[in-house]
């Protein structure tokens, strides 16, 4: 990546925030993590693709495109799994909800814990947790 694109990225996030905390009236802090767990935000980076060039509304399309391709319906059961796991996987890693939300959206862990929820949520807490710390491993090493 440019010297130039690698200044202007910080820039266009920034306003993209801006303009996604007035869109969905939500706070700064909130359209930020809005952008950092959507797959679109490592597009962003792609050399080749050129993302940065778009507008930021036409970057807010974008963003929500992708969400709304990669969201799925889940049980209430595989919901409240996914929640237990995010939180027991914080407090055992000192890490805050949040921290850990962006840490399974960017390695897939949410996903992994719903597929295999058949299988996982008849295990332990510990298990599940060194689970996650295999597939996130794993992921790592990509």
């Amino acid at each position: 990546m440019g010297v130039y694109e690698e200044q202007i990225l910080p820039i266009k996030i920034s306003r993209l925030a801006e303009y996604i905390s007035q869109r969905k009236r939500i706070s700064l802090e909130e359209a930020l993590v809005y952008i950092y767990i959507n797959p679109m935000y490592d597009r962003l980076y792609d050399e080749g693709a050129k993302w940065w060039y778009l507008s930021t509304e036409a970057l807010y399309d974008e963003f929500e495109a992708v969400r709304n391709v990669e969201s799925r319906s889940i049980t209430l059961e595989e919901f409240e799994f996914y929640t237990y796991t995010l939180e027991k996987y914080a407090l055992t890693k000192g890490k805050t909800g949040l921290q850990v939300l962006a840490l399974f959206k960017r390695y897939g862990v949410d996903d992994f814990l719903i597929d295999h929820y058949d299988l996982l949520h008849t295990q332990g807490t510990g298990y599940v947790i060194d689970e996650v710390d295999r597939f996130i491993q794993k992921r790592k090493r990509r």
